[in-house]
């Protein structure tokens, strides 16, 4: 594997991209900065309370537009009743005259009284050909508002309503009187009493209504700030964790409430991964070291043993190859750490890259290529099966190392004179699987699920003789997963084993 270079640039250049970086980082953090001060804490309980609030309010008004509605339509119709009452006993106040031809006459003294002292009921009577026959001290409206029975019109600034009885016969009778004479009576009203108890009976509801709303709302604040206490245990058994202590002990109502079930199985679900990460990283670090000190510690001592006595110049020029080999194998682990590290970060902040479209076929020949030297020293064959072109959305370097990693852990694993098999497969829909087969022993079923995982080696006594550190499977998997693909081990022991890879195919 190719080692990196480094490269020698202008000092001025870098200082000035350099003071751009920061003072690009500066305003980025002063952007996030203030966006932080802009959004405010608020309380979620708070929140519900006032929600609930709210609907009480909207509730107590509908129930006294409601309340205030129903009874201005029943006072209205006893008011309808009332007026017409009126209007009858007014009608009474008709008489004939008892001269031999009859007339009519008014007895105000039959006359009801108003229903409001303040404002004096108004009242008309026309006999059958429109003469005035008698009529109230304030007049009516030549002509009432409306052709019904009932009109509303406004006198003086206050509301009246009134009642017309068109062509009534008079209720006086006379014996000599076969054919009672009709009249228009017009009797009206003031409203004014009317609205002032509609007016008291909606203060009386509201003030009511918003007595009870306070009840209920008090009552509400208790039972939800009550029924929130579980969030607060959970939170507070989730604010204790920390990487020394990973016990999380959720509150048994938290645990029966349906809706902080989920929360609390899904707090439980990443304290395990999180857990889990730290054991990762844990063992990553110990493995590295370990590599990395069984390395350094090999060049030491081929110095030491160097250095101890005086040696001839075969000894020096053996004792120095053999440490370059150790140097160059040190290279390539940390090559593997630092490729394994930009895959990680890769797949973390997304795809960004633009990709062309590459075909397999040719990654899998290049990666062939590579590893033929490996294969033939192993007297190996190595057997490429592609029927037909697959083409995919990838970078075609990225792929090689997928197919070189597999192939060199494969030809590991393979005896001398065996075959190993790449095939490359595509079902011409959303999907295109790469299979790379040993003939080796096969690889225990307890040991399938720890493969891809770094350092990790099926065979304790492999060693500097094979040249493996535990991390192309590993790589491997990092890659595909960017890709966005999976990779599975296949294996029967005893019957060698099958890496497949399946990648997506993007338009």
């Amino acid at each position: 594997m190719a080692s990196g270079s480094w490269t020698q640039s202008d000092p001025a250049v870098s200082a000035a991209g350099t003071s751009k970086e920061l003072t690009q980082r500066l305003l980025d953090q002063s952007v996030e900065s203030g966006a932080k001060v802009s959004r405010k804490p608020f309380s979620l309980a708070d929140r519900i309370i006032a929600r609930v609030i709210v609907c009480q309010l909207v509730l107590t008004a509908a129930l006294t537009t409601f309340a205030v509605l129903y009874a201005r339509q029943e006072l209205g119709r006893g008011f309808d009743a009332a007026l017409n009452g009126w209007a009858t006993n007014t009608l009474a106040a008709v008489r004939y005259t008892e001269t031999d031809v009859p007339d009519l006459l008014f007895d105000p003294s039959l006359l009801p009284p108003s229903s409001d002292p303040a404002h004096p009921n108004l009242f008309e009577i026309r006999k059958s050909n429109g003469q005035l026959l008698a009529r109230s001290s304030a007049p009516l409206p030549a002509e009432p508002e409306g052709t019904g029975t009932f009109n509303d019109f406004v006198l003086s600034g206050i509301p009246y309503r009134a009642i017309v009885l068109r062509q009534v016969p008079v209720l006086d009778q006379e014996d000599n009187i076969i054919t009672p004479m009709r009249v228009n009576v017009t009797y009206a009203a003031p409203l004014v009493g009317m609205h002032h108890q509609l007016l008291e009976l909606g203060m009386s509801v509201a003030c009511v209504g918003l007595l009870l709303l306070f009840i209920v709302s008090a009552v509400a604040a208790w039972g939800v700030r009550r029924g929130l206490e579980p969030l607060r245990e959970l939170a507070t058994q989730a604010g204790s964790i920390s990487v020394i202590h990973w016990e999380f002990r959720p509150p048994a109502e938290a645990s029966m409430a349906k809706e902080l079930a989920p929360l609390t199985g899904a707090i439980e679900t990443v304290l395990d991964r999180l857990h889990e990460s730290f054991r990762q990283q844990r063992d990553f670090t110990s493995d590295a070291a370990h590599e990395l000190k069984t390395s350094v510690a090999i060049v030491k001592s081929t110095l030491q043993s160097l250095l101890q006595r005086p040696r001839p110049e075969h000894e020096y020029r053996a004792g120095l190859e053999s440490m370059l080999e150790d140097c160059g194998r040190l290279e390539d682990l940390l090559a593997r750490l630092l490729r394994l590290a930009r895959i990680e970060q890769w797949a973390e902040n997304g795809m960004n890259r633009k990709l062309g479209v590459t075909e397999i076929t040719s990654t899998c020949e290049a990666a062939v290529s590579r590893i033929q030297t490996l294969a033939a020293a192993r007297n190996i064959e190595i057997e490429l099966i592609a029927p037909r072109e697959v083409h995919l959305q990838a970078d075609p370097e990225d792929l090689e190392v997928i197919w070189v990693n597999l192939l060199e852990n494969a030809l590991q694993y393979s005896p001398a004179g065996s075959k190993v098999a790449i095939h490359v497969d595509g079902d011409g829909g959303n999907t295109a699987c790469v299979s790379v087969q040993d003939s080796g022993p096969g690889i225990p079923e307890e040991q399938l699920p720890h493969v891809f995982k770094r350092f990790y080696r099926g065979d304790p006594s492999r060693s500097r003789s094979t040249g493996g550190f535990g991390l192309g499977l590993a790589i491997c998997q990092a890659m595909v997963t960017a890709y966005g693909g999976q990779i599975e081990a296949i294996s029967c022991d005893g019957r060698g084993t099958e890496m497949r890879v399946q990648l997506p195919v993007r338009a």
